[in-house]
C-alpha cells in the first residue's frame, strides 16, 4: 500500500509540474485593444495591452502574438523582456509611432508586426508556437470604432470588453470618450422684410411684399391695417356750404321780387286824363 501511495504522489507531482506552466500562462491576459484610430492612418499605430496576473515573471519575448492566422514574434523594445507580476505591458505594431502618439508613456514596451481588422478578428497570446494562453475575438459592435476609445477588458467579467478612454500601460479608465454630435446642415435665411413690424411681431424671413402667415400680429396692428384697406363712408358736407347755398337762394328771391315790382309798375301804370 505504501508503494502504491508513493506512486500516486509521484504521478500527481508529474501532472502538477506539467500543468504548472500552463496555470501561470493562463494568468497573462489581453486587457486593452486599440484597433481603430480616431484620426489618420491606422498603419503602425495599433497596439495591444497585456497584464501579468500571476505571481512570477513571464518571459514575454519567448511568446508569440497570433493574429490573422500568423504567429508574430514579440521583441522587447523598452523595459526588458520579462513581464513582472502584477504589471502591464504594451505590444505595439510600431514602437516609434506608438511613442509619437503617446509621448508620456513610460511603461514596458514590446514590438510585433500585426495589422488589426477594423471590423473585428481573433487575436491570441501563445506560449511558444502552439500553446494558446489567452485569446479575444473582438467586434466593432463592441465600440471604440474610430471614436478615440479603445476596447478594455472589464474587471468584473474576464470575457467582456467595453469602450473606454485609452490608458496604455495602466488600469482601465473609468470613463469613455463621448462620440461627436451629429452635424446639422446650415439653412440659409431669406432677406428680411423691409416693412416696419410691431415690437411683438416675430421676425420672419420674407421678401418685400410677401406675407408670412405664421407671424403673430397685435390687435393694434391688425386694426391699423384694416383702416388702411377699408373705404370710409361718405362724410357730411361742411356747414359753411349750407350757409352759402341759403344766402344764394335769398339773393335770388330778392332779385325776383325787385324784378316783379318793376314789371308790375310798368304794366299797370294808369294815367288819369283830365277833361278840358
Amino acid at each position: 500500500m505504501k508503494g502504491v501511495s508513493t506512486r500516486h504522489r509521484l504521478g500527481a507531482l508529474v501532472v502538477f509540474f506539467i500543468a504548472f506552466p500552463r496555470i501561470l500562462h493562463a494568468q497573462v491576459v489581453v486587457t486593452e485593444i486599440m484597433y481603430d484610430l480616431k484620426s489618420g492612418s491606422d498603419s503602425g499605430r495599433e497596439w495591444i495591452e497585456v497584464y501579468n496576473a500571476s505571481a512570477v515573471a513571464i518571459a514575454l519575448s519567448d511568446w508569440k502574438l497570433f493574429e490573422n492566422g500568423t504567429n508574430h514574434k514579440i521583441v522587447a523594445s523598452a523595459g526588458g523582456s520579462s513581464l513582472a507580476p502584477g504589471s502591464y505591458a504594451v505590444i505595439a505594431d510600431n514602437p516609434g509611432k506608438f511613442k509619437a502618439d503617446w509621448p508620456d508613456f513610460s511603461g514596458q514596451l514590446f514590438d510585433s508586426a500585426f495589422s488589426l481588422g477594423n471590423a473585428g478578428e481573433t487575436i491570441a497570446l501563445r506560449a511558444g508556437t502552439s500553446t494558446e494562453v489567452n485569446s479575444v475575438s473582438y467586434e466593432s459592435s463592441w465600440g471604440a470604432a474610430g471614436d478615440g476609445n479603445s476596447l478594455n477588458r472589464a474587471p468584473t467579467d474576464a470575457g467582456q470588453f467595453v469602450p473606454r478612454t485609452p490608458s496604455p500601460g495602466g488600469p482601465m479608465a473609468a470613463t469613455a470618450i463621448a462620440p461627436p454630435s451629429p452635424k446639422v446642415p446650415a439653412v440659409s435665411a431669406k432677406p428680411a422684410s423691409k416693412k416696419t413690424s410691431a415690437s411683438n411681431v416675430q421676425p420672419s424671413a420674407t421678401f418685400e411684399g410677401e406675407v408670412d402667415p405664421s407671424a403673430e400680429v397685435s390687435p393694434d396692428v391688425q386694426a391699423a391695417g384694416a383702416a388702411e384697406t377699408t373705404p370710409a363712408p361718405d362724410a357730411p358736407a361742411p356747414s359753411y356750404i349750407w350757409w352759402f347755398a341759403a344766402a344764394a337762394l335769398a339773393l335770388l328771391a330778392c332779385g325776383a321780387l325787385v324784378a316783379a315790382r318793376h314789371v308790375g309798375k310798368r304794366e299797370w301804370n294808369i294815367v288819369e286824363e283830365t277833361s278840358d
